[in-house]
């Protein structure tokens, strides 16, 4: 199995990513995010967070980020670290997709049209997966 099949099987069952931008002051921003509903592949990923945060702010301003996921058993530790360049998503249709019931609470429109809903879409060019004690980097 590739170093890319490896990290899309990771990324179809891990329930944490931390994404990271640059900071307008230059220091790395970190955040941790649910994956978005649907998870098709390694090429695009999909998040949901509020368009008020720091880190859509950032975004806007500079799109370089990294996707970071990981799964640790009691040993072995498989993580993959992807660097692309992060948007914010502003067409309807793909934000009704991403919409999930458990938002309602925190949006006060309790709906995928709520301003303050934002999904942010990561386009990957490399990454690197480590499993069984080694590095591997690929090209997405």
């Amino acid at each position: 199995m590739s170093a890319k099949e490896r990290a899309e099987r990771l990324h179809k069952k891990v329930n944490t990513f931390i994404l990271t931008c640059v900071g307008s002051d230059g220091y790395p921003l970190a955040k941790a995010v649910v994956p978005g509903k649907h998870r098709e592949s390694l090429n695009e990923l999909y998040f949901c967070t509020n368009t008020s945060s720091n880190f859509v702010a950032e975004i806007s301003n500079n799109s370089k980020a990294s996707v970071y996921f990981y799964s640790r058993k009691i040993i072995v530790w498989t993580g993959c670290l992807l660097k692309g360049n992060m948007e914010i998503v502003n067409d309807i249709n793909i934000k009704e997709k991403y919409w999930q019931g458990k938002f309602r609470n925190a949006y006060p429109q309790k709906s995928f049209t709520d301003p303050d809903f934002c999904v942010l879409r990561f386009v990957p060019n490399s990454g690197r997966v480590y499993s069984n004690f080694k590095l591997e980097d690929f090209e997405v």
